[in-house]
């Protein structure tokens, strides 16, 4: 929890730091009148520092290399609670902000950089640590960050096509994700393992986890 609390607040004061040059550098923070005038922002000469403040607050709260450590921990929780963090809040935060701000810094070259190399870099580095472990729970944590990762990469990618895929992509996330915690929860409390290498035949004797686990 205190993990948790540190990366994250510390990523928030990054962000709260890039808000406050937004508002000196537009006059604004207004997010719509943003978004009608990227131009307020995107000819301040301080545009990629805002960029980097930005992006670092974000891959904070979203578990991106080299922040992601606080996301597998966090599976100390129990499962509901890791169903909650890991699929919708927290994770996602970081993710709504990169989507709100992409069109204002679509063209913004350190923008576009940095959550292409970061998106892709955490993706890979995600799903080889999910192969590498056999807990259940560090499975699907490491499976979030390569997820998280590729929401991303879509959105330093920053066409229109990339960007409806990321929101789409979050969605269904949410959904899949907190349903295959909720099965780790049910299998855990009925053998008393998360151990991949000790579970087999489950199917049979909890068919309910089974079929909701597969529609996940």
């Amino acid at each position: 929890a205190l993990m948790a609390m540190l990366v994250t607040v510390s990523g928030g004061l990054f962000m709260l730091a890039g808000i406050v040059l937004i508002g000196i550098e537009a006059g604004t923070l207004d997010i719509g009148s943003l978004l009608d005038n990227p131009t307020l922002i995107t000819a301040s000469s301080r545009v990629n520092l805002i960029a980097i403040l930005l992006i670092v607050g974000a891959a904070t709260k979203s578990a991106q290399f080299p922040f992601h450590f606080w996301l597998p921990n966090a599976m100390a929780a129990p499962a509901p609670v890791s169903a909650f963090l890991h699929s919708t809040t927290m994770v996602k935060a970081g993710i709504f902000l990169l989507a709100r701000m992409s069109s204002i810094f679509s063209e913004t070259q350190v923008w576009q950089l940095l959550l292409i190399h970061i998106g892709g870099f955490t993706m890979v580095y995600g799903a080889l640590m999910a192969i590498m472990n056999t807990d259940m729970k560090k499975v699907l944590a490491y499976t979030t960050i390569s997820a998280l990762g590729i929401m991303v990469l879509l959105l330093g990618i920053g066409t229109t096509v990339s960007v409806q895929a990321a929101m789409v992509f979050l969605l269904a996330h949410a959904l899949y994700k907190r349903t295959l915690f909720l099965v780790t929860g049910n299998v855990d409390h009925e053998t008393g393992s998360r151990d991949l290498d000790l579970l087999s035949g489950l199917g049979k004797k909890m068919p309910f986890t089974f079929y909701s686990a597969a529609l996940a």
